[in-house]
């Protein structure tokens, strides 16, 4: 990522968004207010009862005063905590607007969709023909659907997982309380992925699925049973860039266009992309004019739980603001690396 070009970018962004940060603050300085108000006649009339009831009861305790001094204080600390879970909340809300408002200036379109309890469809992971969903499971949330230089991109958090047996030695007692022991046998979730999806548009039409699958250990024996979690068709390619050899295992049905769409530009620019976001990734040339890539690790949800400051800290809010900036940014910027919608694959 161009370090300069991004500072520029996110002060113009900053800049003009304070406004917006304003009337956001001012909308938690209401709904606290209102907050406070209900909370207040509610704990009253709470710690009223309490106190009434405790005077009732008294017979039976030997120390009133304490339990009601006690009681009273349980019933305000509650209290005090309900309010800070519901500002809580309202930021979380207001997180969602942030993320709206940041991919409409990035990609400049105002018609752009972020849905945070919608997945990406199960027929466009199918369509990838990268995970077998017929043994896996899928779920996903935070779908971003956006035009961006002509091209629909669609961004969304993806699992895809399944269930394993775990064995445990369980201690119980029996009716005679002797203590026995017994094998109990518990579902455990296993992830294959857990990151972010993105697609894009290519000009050029590719007549064959070409996959790059991560180098390493992990992914080629996932338990023993990789060809059952992830399905890739065609022979493996060998490249002429050693680094990215290193990195990706690249496998096509067709050799020829292989090469030509991996030319040593764009497996540069790939791996400046793994310079960028570091983590693992699966990308994908989709027959047809598709390209994807799934990021592991690479979470929506995380910038989407990396709320405001409750209180307006004028720094505190410019970090914020900056790290969520900072990861829409960098998804966006992929399609800028890879030239998708230039030349390169015309």
């Amino acid at each position: 990522m161009n370090k300069e070009l991004f500072n520029e970018e996110y002060a113009k962004f900053y800049n003009d968004y304070t406004d917006k940060i304003q009337q956001y603050y001012e909308r938690v300085g209401l709904k606290k207010k209102k907050l406070e108000r209900i909370v207040t006649i509610v704990m009253i009339m709470l710690i009223a009862i309490f106190l009434f009831g405790t005077v009732e009861l008294s017979e039976f305790f030997q120390n009133t005063i304490i339990i009601q001094i006690i009681g009273t204080v349980v019933i305000i600390l509650m209290c005090i905590i309900s309010i800070v879970v519901q500002l809580k909340r309202e930021m979380y809300n207001i997180n969602e607007d942030i993320i709206r408002d940041i991919v409409k200036y990035i990609s400049g379109d105002e018609n752009c969709i972020y849905s945070p309890n919608k997945r990406i469809s199960k027929a466009d992971i199918e369509k990838m023909e990268l995970f077998n969903l017929n043994n896996l499971k899928y779920n996903g949330k935070n779908a971003i659907s956006a035009n961006y230089n002509n091209n629909i991109m669609n961004f969304a958090d993806m699992e895809i997982y399944y269930y394993k047996d775990k064995v445990t030695e369980e201690v119980y007692y029996d009716n005679e309380g002797r203590r026995q022991t017994r094998m109990v046998t518990n579902k455990e979730k296993k992830y294959v992925f857990n990151g972010c999806y993105m697609s894009a548009t290519l000009n050029k039409k590719i007549a064959e699925h070409i996959y790059l699958i991560p180098n390493n250990i992990s992914d080629l024996i996932i338990n023993g049973r990789i060809n059952d979690y992830i399905t890739y068709d065609g022979d493996e390619i060998e490249l002429e860039n050693l680094e990215f050899s290193d990195k990706y295992k690249v496998y096509s049905d067709n050799e020829v266009q292989a090469r030509y769409i991996l030319s040593l530009k764009l497996m540069e620019k790939i791996n400046e992309i793994d310079e960028t976001i570091k983590s693992k990734k699966y990308i994908v040339f989709k027959e047809g004019r598709r390209f994807s890539i799934c990021i592991q690790d690479f979470s929506i949800e995380s910038l989407r739980k990396s709320t405001l400051p409750i209180k307006y800290t004028q720094e505190r809010v410019r970090e914020n603001l900056e790290y969520i900036f900072k990861n829409l940014y960098s998804l966006f910027n992929i399609y800028n690396i890879l030239d998708l919608g230039n030349d390169l694959y015309v």
